[in-house]
């Protein structure tokens, strides 16, 4: 199982071991992959920048950034007179 978090700033990618419940005998697992390594990534985000969500498809983890300006720092265009 892996655990997206997003607090001060801070946006934590990190495992966690699935309990013994879930895994159901009745199935086959062909391939674990990460499911029995620990890590834990942290990764310092702008103040800018919010996390919209995460998504684990194919075996790839997205998650979505994006950047949000404020007005005061948006780029303004003056009509020369």
């Amino acid at each position: 199982m892996i655990i997206v978090e997003y607090e001060n700033n801070q946006l934590t990618i990190k495992s966690k071991p699935y309990p013994k419940d879930e895994e159901k005998e009745d199935t086959q697992t062909i391939h674990k992959g990460i499911a029995k390594r620990y890590f834990s990534k942290v990764f310092t985000i702008a103040d800018d920048v919010e996390v919209k969500g995460a998504e684990l498809k194919d075996g790839l983890l997205k998650v979505g950034l994006e950047r949000i300006v404020p007005d005061h720092k948006k780029a303004k265009t003056f009509e020369i007179k």
